[in-house]
């Protein structure tokens, strides 16, 4: 991902977060070179310096067989808005597009047995902490439509793009047209600028 140095983030603790706040992302293989997506919640989970990222895909899709040697990339899409080039005070200016948005970089591998179940129940939890009980035939056939993996991250790009290449007067008043917006994905995007400054 492209990244100039005033749009990077670098705070790992700053990026998790984001990554928890965002996690249905998007898992991107490319076996042979051909790009292949799916979209799907994320467990994210730290075990000592490493970071995993957890989940299930349907046995019928067989992005689970493009694992191995290849690295996998997850995008973790986060609030976003069109700023118009009239709410600045500088001029000339054009239309652009303020986004977050980090990449997760690792190897993923498959995981059976027990493991299944655990990553199938942390979601549960994670998501659906409400969920009824379900018979347990009824389970068994559910894990046994879906096959379970994770990523071991050895790489987190975070992409933070928030006017910061624009005066604090301009910034500012993005940050108030953005603030006003009746779509909550504009607000979000205006909050992250006010958390930014």
């Amino acid at each position: 991902m492209y990244i100039p140095a005033h749009n990077r983030m670098d705070n790992r603790d700053e990026l998790l977060r984001f990554m928890r706040a965002h996690s249905f992302a998007t898992l991107v293989t490319a076996p042979g070179g051909v790009p292949f997506a799916t979209h799907l919640p994320l467990l994210i989970q730290e075990e000592a310096d490493t970071v995993f990222l957890r989940s299930h895909l349907a046995r019928a899709n067989g992005q689970w067989r493009h694992f191995g040697d290849q690295e996998v990339l997850v995008i973790f899409q986060g609030p976003h808005a069109l700023v118009d080039p009239g709410w600045y005070d500088s001029v000339p200016n054009v239309p652009t597009w303020n986004y977050a948005v980090v990449h997760a970089y690792g190897h993923a591998r498959v995981v059976e047995g027990e493991v299944t179940r655990a990553i199938a129940y942390g979601m549960v939890g994670a998501f659906t902490p409400d969920m009824r009980a379900i018979p347990e035939e009824f389970e068994r056939r559910l894990l046994a439509g879906v096959v379970t993996f994770e990523v071991a991250v050895t790489r987190l790009e975070g992409k933070y793009k928030l006017s910061q290449n624009k005066s604090a007067p301009d910034r500012a008043n993005v940050r108030r047209e953005l603030s006003r917006s009746p779509h909550g994905h504009e607000r979000e995007t205006a909050g992250l600028m006010e958390a930014e400054d």
